[in-house]
């Protein structure tokens, strides 16, 4: 993995990569530089797998091939990749709300328009996008590849996608919230379980039973990824994947069907980790107690490759809190001229850039212009180490942040949990929206680096919602001009939102000059409306 010079902006990952070289391991970087060079026809979606005719591709300098077996062009390839990754996240997504719900929800979705800022309201009523129903998934027009003259309506149906994402967001959201657990708790010197994808709901309180009846006092911390979504779990430090975290305390590791890591299970026993793997056959309870034998052994033990330990997760669901349900308060501190808008930014880190350097940089130039900023997701999980990064580079300025926000109740750097909390961070942003003129605050929201189709999903949701949304990865969709064009230009007139991106990806420096420049400009446009008689 020589080829990858620096890998990760956070300086504790330098350790834990050389431990697990030591120990014959590159990690995901050194799989990733046995797959250079990437497909340039891939990486411009001008591929296509639809079929077994194929696979084909579509020369994007003019010759030969031009077309694919089916006669599909690079518009209608690079669109149909487009919506398959749109639908695979909603899907995503969709498939743990009926996980949750155990045999799956029938019910219809409620409403949504209430949810929607005004704006984007009109617009999509207007378009006939609202209301969007679950079964709109098997209704979507591009379930094979459209016709030619379908390519402009491409974006209503990305737009309804997005909405349909949005309303199984919400549904989560409110089925966790039900649930009976407290908030994540975490003791230092107890054994670690990692659970990576999404378990049946019955091996938890199993697990929290057989870590009582087994620990003899023991405590036994249980771990989830930090996109996961469950909130009464502590999410886990990993530093931007879940290997690095193998070579820290973990004790034991838990895999169900839908994890998306086939990598840990074999890493982990070269680490000296055991492994459980979730069968459907094998009841929980047996389970939970080989889970916590082998993680209490293990503790025992102390067999770890490295110093680094997990330490209890941060504080972000208070500061969630005390910021997404007092918009208020931000209205007033934008009056008095104490932040200058909002930015939202979302996100997991990606093998392809430096681990949160883009999100870092984003932070510090928005911090600097006195942006509130709300990070989330797999974001939040990394508080910490982000945080100690951040006063690196601000120099000491993130420490006055902690006094401003107890003379003022307010910070300007702020951490909500999983995805599924993005229906509050909707709630909140529309509530900082739907005032008029100058007291109407601007917002953004980023995705500075993520790999998951099911992000990718929610940046659609934000788009189809109205909201201006920045993406910081490269997207396999440029290899199409016409549908180039659609995406930058026709999401404003059907819902309101705006596509910062560009097929030529910016640096990360001129990318967060780009998201600062977006909100001025919202400025001024709102001091010129006010000045306009």
């Amino acid at each position: 993995m020589n080829k990858i010079h620096r890998k990760s902006a956070i300086s504790q990952t330098s350790d834990l990569i050389l431990a697990a070289h030591k120990q014959g391991e590159d990690l995901l970087w050194g799989r990733y530089e046995r797959q250079l060079p990437l497909c340039a026809f891939t990486d411009n979606g001008l591929s296509c797998r639809k079929c077994f005719h194929g696979p084909c591709r579509i020369n994007p300098f003019g010759d030969e091939p031009s077309l694919g077996v089916c006669g599909a062009d690079r518009d209608q390839i690079v669109m149909e990749n487009l919506f398959q990754a749109t639908l695979a996240g909603v899907l995503e997504t969709a498939r743990f709300g009926s996980l949750l719900n155990g045999r799956g929800s029938v019910q219809e979705f409620p409403p949504l328009e209430s949810d929607l800022p005004s704006k984007a309201q009109k617009k999509l009523s207007a378009a006939g996008i609202v209301p969007v129903r679950k079964e709109q998934l098997l209704e979507v027009q591009n379930s094979y590849f459209s016709h030619k003259g379908y390519l402009s309506k491409t974006l209503m149906d990305l737009t309804r996608l997005g909405l349909i994402h949005y309303r199984w967001l919400k549904e989560i959201s409110a089925l966790l919230d039900k649930l009976p657990y407290g908030p994540p708790l975490f003791a230092a010197e107890g054994a670690n379980i990692l659970l990576v994808g999404y378990p049946p709901l019955d091996l938890l309180p199993s697990l929290h039973q057989q870590a009582g009846q087994l620990g003899r006092g023991k405590k036994i911390n249980i771990l989830v990824q930090g996109e996961a979504g469950l909130s009464y779990l502590p999410a886990i430090a990993d530093y931007g994947t879940l290997e690095l975290a193998l070579a820290m305390n973990l004790d034991a590791l838990i895999t169900t069907p839908q994890a998306s890591w086939p990598a840990l299970e074999v890493l982990a026993p070269k680490f000296g980790i055991p492994v459980i793997l979730l069968e459907g056959a094998k009841p929980v309870d047996e389970i939970a107690s080989q889970a916590i034998n082998l993680a209490l052994r293990h503790r025992l033990r102390g067999s770890y490759i490295t110093a680094s330990r997990f330490g209890p997760p941060d504080s972000y669901q208070g500061k969630q809190k005390s910021v997404l349900a007092n918009p208020g308060r931000v209205k007033e501190a934008y009056q008095a001229g104490r932040i200058q808008g909002v930015v939202v930014i979302l996100g997991e880190a990606n093998v392809k850039q430096t681990f949160f350097e883009r999100t870092l940089i984003l932070m510090e130039n928005c911090l600097n212009k006195r942006f509130l900023v709300l990070a989330g997701g797999q974001l939040a999980a990394q508080a910490a180490p982000l945080n100690e990064e951040l006063k690196k580079r601000l120099a000491g300025r993130l420490s006055s942040l902690a006094v401003e926000e107890e003379i003022e109740g307010l910070s300007s750097l702020n951490y909500f949990g999983s995805f599924y909390e993005i229906p509050k961070v909707v709630a909140f942003l529309k509530n900082l929206t739907q005032e008029e003129g100058l007291a109407r605050i601007p917002v953004a929201v980023a995705f500075p680096e993520f790999f998951r189709a099911g992000v990718w999903a929610t940046a659609v949701t934000f788009l189809s919602m109205g909201f201006a949304v920045q993406i910081g990865i490269p997207l396999p969709f440029w290899g199409s001009p016409a549908l180039t064009e659609i995406l930058l230009k026709e999401w404003p007139k059907i819902s309101g939102g705006t596509f910062l991106a560009a097929p030529s990806l910016p640096s990360p420096q001129e990318q967060a000059q780009e998201l600062i420049a977006f909100i001025e400009a919202q400025k001024e446009k709102r001091r010129n409306e006010a000045s306009d008689p």
